[in-house]
């Protein structure tokens, strides 16, 4: 079952993750979670990693202490060479329920740019993992609610995961949900000859709403769903602007051949979300 009693938050001090920080008061504060604050130092321009782990150690130890005195935290401070490497190793270490991160997509490429940190541990971990291209302009704590969440299905082994995990959380927020489901681009669906008209159209559509019924059946739900033909990053972000929701549950995958197109589809939907996101 799911659960969320330990979160792993990687501090780098930048805006977007002060206001990740508030996304991470708020998660410890509904599910009574214990969060590890950590920091991976680098070598800068002129100065060893390990000269600086002293300042960033204590800068860390100050980092929203009055803000989370509540809660049982740990903070760790490490050297590295490779940030992204360092936080996979705590997290395989310490075992964290989530991880939450931040986005850091820059000017015009925030809308197609993860940031290296974050990508790799979509990519390398299984754990589920927060993120949001709109952390640095995160509402004040008292704001941040959870009354709606949207779960975007794809048509894989990993649906019944992500629709558990999208409605194990509503259930523990008493948020209303509900179901997104993309059948794919009507251009690529023309393979071999077949030429996707109308009634082909309406089949496709039909065999995903008989699999997510049945998908719904055995996780115990039945709530709206919203199935259309299109890119899947196109799809969810409308059925987002028709859904009004403060959070996406989707799945995620890496790899190559059919798996690593499918991450590009996760990775598209999580740079195209509006709201933050919990990829499983």
């Amino acid at each position: 079952m799911p659960q969320i009693k330990k979160i792993l938050f990687p501090v780098d001090f930048s805006p977007s993750c002060f206001g990740a920080a508030r996304y991470v008061e708020a998660f410890a504060g509904q599910f009574e979670a214990e969060i590890m604050l950590f920091h991976a130092v680098v070598r800068g321009q002129d100065t060893l990693a390990k000269e600086l782990l002293p300042l960033r150690k204590d800068e860390l130890d100050k980092f929203l202490v009055e803000d989370l005195k509540y809660f049982t935290t740990h903070r760790v401070c490490t050297t590295t060479e490779d940030p992204p490497s360092a936080i996979a190793d705590v997290a395989r270490s310490w075992g964290p329920d989530l991880i939450m991160m931040p986005t850091h997509g820059l000017g015009y490429f925030r809308r197609h740019l993860l940031g290296s940190a974050t990508a790799k541990t979509l990519h390398d971990l299984n754990c589920p993992v927060w993120t949001s291209v709109h952390a640095e302009s995160a509402p004040p704590l008292e704001k941040i609610h959870c009354r709606r969440i949207l779960c975007s299905l794809d048509s894989t082994e990993n649906g019944r995961r992500v629709l558990e995990w999208a409605a194990w959380l509503a259930g523990q927020y008493q948020a209303s949900l509900g179901i997104v489901h993309a059948t794919g681009a009507p251009d690529a669906a023309v393979s071999a000859g077949w030429y996707l008209g109308e009634e082909f159209a309406r089949q496709v559509s039909a065999r995903a709403k008989t699999w997510i019924d049945a998908l719904q059946s055995e996780t115990g739900t039945s709530v709206s769903m919203f199935i259309n033909p299109g890119d899947p990053a196109k799809v969810v972000a409308s059925a987002a602007g028709e859904f009004g929701p403060d959070l996406l549950v989707m799945g995620r995958h890496g790899g190559t051949g059919i798996a690593g197109r499918l991450f590009q589809n996760a990775y598209a939907i999580l740079c195209e979300s509006p709201c933050p996101a919990i990829s499983v």
